[in-house]
């Protein structure tokens, strides 16, 4: 299993690739379709889904471009499935007055539920980890986790968009991402990747 990443739009998100020997699934297109394109062409393997840690709209900004070329379903938790096509929900009419454009998207997706799954030939473990946004997922493959904006590298995600809660997000994080292998790499939607051990003292988890 092999992960790599591309930094794209206004914010710097990370959208990254989980490949195995025979294919390659999407996490999080968040922007800049062509450069998410040309990575996918010199991976050079078939993509058979997109997986949405959550539906803010930095993360979400060129979903519909790869849908519509690839034709792959997408997965995300059933509680933000309505923050598609709701920019306020999805935070991009907060953002208005920075020049970012409303975000929508006209996907179909597919609920993904806490738990082990599977898409594709890939295998991997679900934790709903909410606090950011009432759906944030996390994925958990076994060299790795995805992590979205749950956790960074010695921060947090934020908390003041739609239904965010700082106490959720922090049960999340302490009773869910702290019970992982503590040297597992976790890649969040911003910034370097971090570990479990690494972020025992991280200063936002206590007040």
């Amino acid at each position: 299993m092999r992960i790599s990443s591309l930094t794209l739009g206004l914010v710097d998100t990370n959208t990254y690739f989980i490949e195995n020997d025979e294919q390659v699934i999407l996490i999080d297109p968040a922007s800049e379709s062509e450069r998410i394109i040309k990575k996918l062409n010199q991976i050079n393997k078939p993509l058979q889904a997109v997986l949405l840690t959550h539906a803010h709209f930095d993360h979400i900004g060129a979903l519909d471009d790869i849908v519509n070329k690839y034709h792959v379903p997408v997965y995300m938790h059933k509680s933000e499935f309505d923050f598609l096509t709701d920019t306020e929900k999805n935070g991009s009419s907060k953002f208005k007055q920075y020049g970012m454009p409303s975000i929508v998207s006209n996907v179909t997706p597919t609920a993904l539920d806490e738990g082990q799954a599977q898409v594709a030939n890939f295998e991997f473990q679900v934790l709903h980890t909410p606090g950011h946004s009432p759906g944030s997922l996390t994925f958990v493959f076994d060299e790795f986790a995805v992590v979205g904006d749950t956790l960074f590298k010695q921060g947090i995600g934020r908390t003041d968009l739609y239904k965010g809660d700082y106490e959720t997000l922090v049960d999340a994080i302490q009773d869910k991402l702290f019970a992982l292998e503590d040297d597992l790499p976790l890649f969040p939607g911003h910034g370097d990747y971090t570990t479990v051990e690494d972020e025992q003292l991280n200063p936002y988890l206590h007040g």
